[in-house]
């Protein structure tokens, strides 16, 4: 895994605790709109190059995933005023709440500093938005939210393996069915999630081709 471990505060941290401010952009967001939900919430600033980089790759995945439970909150921490934050977010295409103000338990001290709550509400990662641990955490906490995978009626396309996304991130799963765009994973927590064919490596992607020009030859 290359999740990093919680440290023993943050493994009792929990969404509840923060108090997300007022919102700038975007719907406001009650408790009801997070409870049972993936949330991920990044601290980030208009002065701020990195911060500013991320907000493409967050509005994508924000659009991939919003429809399987993902709710995506950026926090802007620079006391910024919406004249300037509006160009940014709309050159990334940003469609997701953007806060100010926010608060929480956990102080931030460099940004862009990104927090992933699993379903249940509470911390599953506190890092950085740009590495491959961000992603998997992502993946990890929305394969644990799907739904329960159908009993298996014919041997997995692929059994159970690693596989790794663009990134470099690592996905323990067997494969149930695949087509030129997505493919299906068994997780190793016997959830069913489905995954971008093109957010995998090209090497993964060789594999689950190689697997369905086998099983179209049969």
């Amino acid at each position: 895994m290359l999740v990093p471990s919680l440290t023993a505060a943050e493994k009792k941290a929990k969404f509840t605790d923060w108090d997300l401010g007022k919102v700038a952009f975007g719907e406001k967001l009650g408790r009801k709109d997070t409870k049972g939900k993936v949330v991920v919430l990044e601290y980030w600033g208009v002065n701020c190059p990195p911060c500013i980089a991320s907000l493409p790759h967050l509005a994508e995945m924000d659009r991939e995933h919003r429809d399987d439970g993902l709710v995506i909150i950026g926090a802007e921490c620079q006391m910024s005023t919406k004249d300037q934050m509006k160009p940014l977010l709309e050159k990334a295409k940003v469609d997701y709440t953007i806060v100010e103000g926010a608060e929480g338990p956990i102080e931030v001290t460099a940004i862009p500093r990104v927090f992933v709550f699993g379903t249940d509400g509470m911390l599953v990662f506190d890092g950085r938005p740009s590495g491959p641990e961000f992603e998997e955490a992502v993946t990890n906490a929305l394969g644990s939210s799907a739904s329960e995978a159908e009993p298996e009626v014919a041997a997995n396309l692929i059994e159970q393996r690693d596989w790794t996304n663009a990134s470099g991130g690592r996905i323990e799963a067997a494969v149930t069915k695949a087509d030129s765009k997505t493919v299906t994973f068994l997780m190793a927590n016997g959830k069913s999630v489905d995954y971008p064919l093109a957010k995998l490596s090209e090497e993964s992607q060789k594999a689950i081709a190689e697997a369905l020009e086998a099983a179209d030859a049969e």
